[in-house]
């Protein structure tokens, strides 16, 4: 059993990128963590310097949360260690790039668990346990493809569609008790990109930010208790433009930069 006296937070895509972000800035808030992801080695690396430099407890959970019923038993496996996290940031995802009739429907089925399924499946559980306990905060993350239509990203776009939309709905369903908030991010250089298979071409390089941050943007909106927020003035931009034109030219426009 784990001290339950200072917060905790859940911090889900903790081994690369992002969610090591997200997991630096919480720690340096004095805020204990427990760090989701499949790869335990970069996780353990990570808890290891946190605990040293911060003083937090970090707990590791190796998971794979693109497996059916896996935000379930990531519940179990916590509640049997005690722990109850004040904080949800919702950050495990990943993207398939390209023409759609290529993909191959394993991984595209495992995506779609993953960017939809599980994160609305660990906001269930673990929202209604931060309302029982009357309070707590989540944060999910979205994409700059949230925003319009998304040729060559269609499938992604559209799931993290769904994510802008159920985190903004419950932002307004869930308070006061419960505050959510949805980060969209931009390009960043993480491993999105050889993940998905998608190339920044050169006209959106500009648009690129370092991961910590949008973490930090991400953080501060929740904190603030935000329905959702663009990270970057240039994305903010490019979001409110796509309202000014059809949806069926914003994405020819998409497919255009897409193919550079």
């Amino acid at each position: 059993m784990v001290k339950q006296d200072m917060k905790w937070a859940l911090v889900t895509g903790a081994s690369s990128g992002l969610g090591v972000e997200f997991a630096m800035a919480l720690a340096a808030k004095r805020i204990n963590l427990v760090l989701a992801a499949r790869r335990e080695g970069p996780m353990q690396d990570l808890a290891a310097r946190l605990q040293e430099s911060h003083g937090v407890e970090v707990v590791v959970e190796a998971i794979d949360l693109s497996e059916p019923d896996s935000a379930a038993a990531l519940q179990r496996r916590l509640g049997d260690r005690g722990i109850e996290p004040d904080i949800l940031v919702n950050n495990a995802g990943f993207g398939l790039s390209g023409e759609f009739l290529a993909h191959d429907p394993k991984r595209l089925r495992e995506m779609l668990q993953l960017d939809i399924v599980t994160l609305t499946e660990l906001t269930h559980v673990f929202g209604r346990r931060m309302a029982e306990r009357g309070g707590g905060q989540i944060l999910l993350v979205a994409s700059m493809a949230a925003h319009q239509p998304t040729p060559l990203l269609g499938a992604y776009g559209a799931a993290k569609a769904y994510v802008l939309s159920f985190g903004e709905s419950l932002n307004v369903e869930l308070a006061p008790k419960v505050g959510v908030t949805v980060l969209s991010p931009g390009l960043m250089d993480t491993e999105f990109n050889a993940v998905s298979g998608y190339e920044t071409n050169s006209s959106m390089r500009s648009t690129m930010l370092p991961p910590a941050r949008v973490a930090a943007i991400g953080l501060d909106a929740m904190f603030a208790g935000k329905s959702s927020v663009i990270a970057g003035q240039l994305n903010k931009v490019m979001a409110f433009s796509n309202r000014l034109m059809s949806r069926h030219a914003a994405a020819k426009t998409v497919l255009r930069m897409s193919k550079g």
